[in-house]
This record gives C-alpha cells, sequence and structure tokens, in this order.
C-alpha cells in the first residue's frame, strides 16, 4: 500500500575519463546513481583495436593476466565468456648477447619451476644457475617494502635480476626492477617468503591448474569496451574536464557540470591539474611519477619473414642497450591477428622518439634480420599514461586518500592495481564507496 513517501532521487555521479577504470565504475553504479561521464576522446582509454587491411592491432593492452579474477569475470558477466582465448604459445625470448634465448619453460616471473629447462638453458651461466638454485636454502629477509631488484638479487642473484627480472618488469611495468615496489606490483612473492621461506619451495606447492596466465578476446581488447558501453546507463559527454571546483562543479571545455560526487579517473599528470582547488592533494598525486610510451605495429608478409615466429615475442636487458622495449609477435601469440600469409609484430617504446616506426623498423633489421618494406605501419603514443610504483607507493597512495575530500573518489591505475584487472577491481571498490558501502 502506497504511504505517501517518495523515493529519493540518485545521486548524480561525474566520473571524469572513459577508459576502463571509468567505464567499469560507470557499470559498477548502474541502477545505483545516475551516472555522466566526461571523456573528450574515444571511451576506452589507452585500449584501442583497429582492423586495417586484414590486421587486428591493438594501440595499448593486448590481453589482461587471469591471476586476478576480476578481468574475466567482467568478460563473463558481459556476454564475453566465448569470446575468452589464451595464448597460442606461451615461448618468450630474452635478448642476451645479440641473440635470442627462450626463457626456461616453467619459470614463473623470476622462479624456476622445472629443473632440467633452467640446466640445458643458454640464458643463464652456470654460475648464475648455481646461484639461483641457491634460493632454495636462502632464509627470509627484508620485512618492510623493497625493489623487486633488490629482492630477486636477494633470493636468485644478481644474473636473475639482469637477465630475467629486469626484461619482464621492464615489459610489464615500463621501468627498471630496482624501482618498483615488491609490495605494490607483486605483493605476492613476499607472501611466499614470509610462509614459506623459499619462493621454488612456495612455488612447488602450487597445484598445476594449466590456466593461461593471460586471455584476450577474439575481436581484440576493444570488444571489452564495446560490451561496458552498450550495458552502462551513463550519459557521455564529449568534452574536455578543466578542473573540479569545492561543491564538485566540474569545468568543462564548453560548460559546465553539477555532481553530488565525482570520480577522477585520469592518468595522475591529468589529475594533478583537474584538482588544483586542492593543493595538498595534487601535490600527494604528482609524486606518482608517470611515463609516456608509445607502440608501433609493423603489419609484414609472412615470406619475408626471415626465422620463425615461434614464441609470442622477445624481451629486452638493459644491457643490450636496445632503443625499443620488447617486441610482441602478435600473430603467433593471439589468432586472428593477421590475415593468412602475413605476420604482425609489435614494438615498445618508452618514452617518444621523434620517429618511432623508423626505429622499430631498423630495431627489426638488426635483431631479426626483417630487411623488407611493412605493408602496414601503425604507431600510438600514450603521454604520461604509464605510472610506475616506485618503492613506497602504497604510503604515497594512503596519503592521497588522506588529502582526498569526502565526495571525490581518485581510481585508475595509478593507484591500486595496474592492468585491466586491477582498475576493474578498483572501480568496484570506488563505486560501494560513492554509494556508502565501502
Amino acid at each position: 500500500m502506497y504511504n505517501g513517501s517518495r523515493p529519493e532521487p540518485m545521486k548524480h555521479v561525474v566520473v571524469v575519463g572513459g577508459g576502463i577504470a571509468g567505464l567499469a565504475t560507470a557499470y559498477a553504479l548502474r541502477g545505483k546513481a545516475r551516472v555522466t561521464i566526461v571523456e573528450p576522446d574515444v571511451p576506452g582509454g589507452t585500449i584501442r583495436t583497429i582492423r586495417e587491411d586484414g590486421f587486428l592491432v591493438e594501440g595499448g593492452p593486448d590481453s589482461f593476466i587471469t591471476a586476478k579474477p576480476e578481468g574475466t569475470a567482467l568478460c563473463r558477466e558481459l556476454g564475453l565468456g566465448d569470446q575468452l582465448i589464451p595464448p597460442s604459445v606461451r615461448k618468450v625470448y630474452v635478448l642476451s648477447r645479440g641473440k635470442l634465448h627462450p626463457l626456461p619453460e616453467g619459470m614463473f616471473l623470476t622462479v624456476p619451476t622445472k629443473i632440467w629447462p633452467m640446466l640445458t638453458s643458454g640464458l643463464i651461466s652456470w654460475t648464475g644457475k648455481m646461484r639461483m638454485g641457491m634460493e632454495f636454502f636462502l632464509p627470509r629477509g627484508g620485512g618492510g617494502d623493497e625493489s623487486i631488484g633488490a629482492f630477486v638479487r636477494r633470493r636468485f642473484g644478481d644474473e636473475a635480476v639482469a637477465k630475467i627480472a629486469e626484461p619482464l618488469m621492464g615489459g610489464i611495468f615500463v621501468a627498471e626492477a630496482d624501482r618498483l615496489s615488491l609490495r605494490a606490483t607483486f605483493p605476492r612473492f613476499a607472501e611466499m617468503e614470509e610462509k614459506h621461506r623459499s619462493l621454488i619451495r612456495a612455488m612447488r606447492k602450487i597445484p598445476v591448474t594449466g590456466q593461461s596466465p593471460l586471455l584476450s578476446l577474439r575481436g581484440g581488447m576493444g570488444a571489452l569496451v564495446e560490451a561496458l558501453l552498450a550495458r552502462i546507463d551513463a550519459a557521455i559527454v564529449r568534452a574536455e574536464a578543466k578542473k573540479i571546483e569545492p561543491g564538485y562543479r566540474v569545468v568543462l571545455s564548453d560548460g559546465a557540470v553539477e555532481a553530488d560526487a565525482v570520480v577522477v579517473a585520469t592518468p595522475p599528470p591529468v589529475t594533478v591539474d583537474l584538482v588544483r582547488a586542492w593543493p595538498e592533494l595534487a601535490a600527494a598525486i604528482a609524486r606518482v611519477p608517470c611515463e609516456t610510451t608509445a607502440t608501433v605495429s609493423l603489419g609484414y608478409r609472412a615470406a619475408d619473414m626471415p626465422r620463425p615466429l615461434d614464441a609470442s615475442g622477445f624481451v629486452i636487458p638493459k644491457a643490450e642497450k636496445r632503443r625499443i622495449l620488447a617486441c610482441t609477435w602478435c600473430s603467433s601469440k593471439f589468432e586472428g591477428r593477421a590475415p593468412d600469409g602475413s605476420a604482425l609484430l609489435r614494438c615498445f617504446f618508452v618514452g617518444s622518439p621523434p620517429d618511432p616506426a623508423g626505429v622499430a623498423r631498423e630495431e627489426l633489421r638488426e635483431i631479426l634480420g626483417i630487411v623488407a618494406e611493412p605493408v602496414l605501419t601503425k604507431t600510438y603514443l600514450w603521454p604520461g599514461a604509464n605510472p610506475i610504483y616506485e618503492v613506497g607507493h602504497q604510503d604515497r597512495v594512503a596519503e592521497i586518500e588522506a588529502r582526498t575530500p569526502v565526495g571525490m573518489v581518485l581510481t585508475g591505475s595509478g593507484y591500486r592495481g595496474i592492468g585491466i584487472p586491477g582498475c576493474i577491481a578498483d572501480a568496484k571498490r570506488t563505486a560501494d564507496r560513492i554509494v556508502g558501502n565501502g
């Protein structure tokens, strides 16, 4: 029976930024708040998929990790479960002394889980192998936050840092292993040491499931953005946010929008300018360093490849002094990335060289011997879009949260989770905080 009371109007939430974090926040808020997304560019942020001449090119991430379940769960919830695909190959090469060496089979980042592939590997010297094997007998150490480089050096030795941790961490986090916070990037390693003493011992106790460590979507990662856009209940304002004023008035390049609460889902350098009305907050955010990165995708005729593309690609240690960070062999890594008779490769840069496509072609000629002209070239530049979780990152985030006013939440890869699953998980926490459940 109607008692004369009226339901309270839903809170109006403005989400500044239409990348994966902003879209996932809007999705988590559906039915709980009235949402407006402010985004001047194409929604999706660094997730950018294009199709041209039979090639499927990713401008940003081409997959997500499965160790964090939020990415897989959201894809299934959006009806994309049958589109999920694992890598076609798991082999990865490491460039060392100018030659490509397979990363030993069974290597979990820097932890060897199989003896024979490590013993027969040409990547690590016998001295380095013996030092890595000693990890099984070493005592616990550390306790506080330390760099990934310091942790791996302490557990497995210098060579493991130089030839495994450094190139792998560079490929994932675009930063040197000695800069990266262990507890902000791989807290699981610290937990393994605390519980089991030895990481090798800990890995032996984990059941082998056969689950792929990575998944992508058959139609590219842009399919996730398209599915989110089809399911969110939000107005999208195609304008640039200039600043946020107290009282949660978001000033745009053309007009303004009033809000009851604001979610800021932009990269830290952009966020700093948006929150200048709170100087201490802006200063705290500015202490999160961010790198500019670029990708260059090159399509070739398969007949022009001087060697089989029999892996997902290669990573490069700093000691090699190359101008690219890594190279993915996209057409080998995932199905459907190149037309029959073609190959697609993608090179990664930190910073923005004057001619990234030219540099990529020179590097591939010197490393792989590719002399043919590409039939497709696509370059993407991401200014300041890659946050670096340096040692002490969690303390910096705690300071940022302490200085963030009530009614505002910062989300995205700059704070509590790099990568698609991390952004999705944080978007859920953000939605709960906005509606008062967290």
